[in-house]
């Protein structure tokens, strides 16, 4: 058999959904609805570093492979001069390893202080106009709301309960930045 070199550290590999610059969303049960096992990887980092934008990141397919190790069993023995007494004794240890397929994709997400229940209260009216979100206008983040953001992003590409920037464009909650924008000097 032979030895397989993972590309990306444990935690890197067995993240299903991370957060990164802002921190994790308010409400309960987030980490539920994204994944059971959410866990942060700290060496996957967002494509830019800018002031004022948060990130979400949804990471590639996993796929899980056999991977053979060789293991010392027994340490080389060495006497008093440096000299080897014993070779070490080496054994083969298999074992099923998971890893990301690929870095998945980074994306502009609202960011955290953003996240008011003002704001979230008109995110629940403009899902709620659109039939996708069916629970009290509240201002929580709840797990409705939640899954209102999922339902309104998959079809768009964005298979996840983080709302997305373009999102929360689309839906009419932040500004668009315009291009060109016109000038009144009048």
């Amino acid at each position: 058999m032979s030895r397989m070199k993972p590309k990306r550290s444990l935690a890197a590999v067995v993240s299903l959904a991370i957060l990164a610059g802002c921190g994790p969303l308010p409400g309960p049960d987030v980490t539920k609805l994204i994944s059971p096992t959410h866990i942060t990887a700290t060496d996957m980092k967002p494509p830019a570093d800018m002031p004022g934008v948060c990130w979400g990141h949804i990471p590639g397919p996993q796929i899980t492979q056999i991977v053979t190790d060789i293991v010392v069993a027994i340490p080389a023995q060495t006497g008093p001069n440096g000299e080897e007494l014993s070779p070490a004794i080496y054994r083969e240890v298999t074992r099923p390893q998971t890893f990301n397929e690929g870095d998945g994709r980074w994306f502009t997400r609202t960011c955290d202080a953003d996240m008011t229940p003002e704001f979230v209260m008109t995110l629940q009216r403009a899902l709620s106009a659109r039939g996708i979100y069916r629970g009290d206008i509240n201002g929580v983040m709840d797990q409705r709301t939640l899954r209102a953001v999922h339902e309104y992003q998959t079809p768009q590409g964005l298979d996840s309960a983080i709302l997305s920037q373009s999102a929360a464009q689309q839906l009419g909650l932040i500004a668009v930045e315009l291009e060109n924008p016109a000038t009144n000097d009048g």
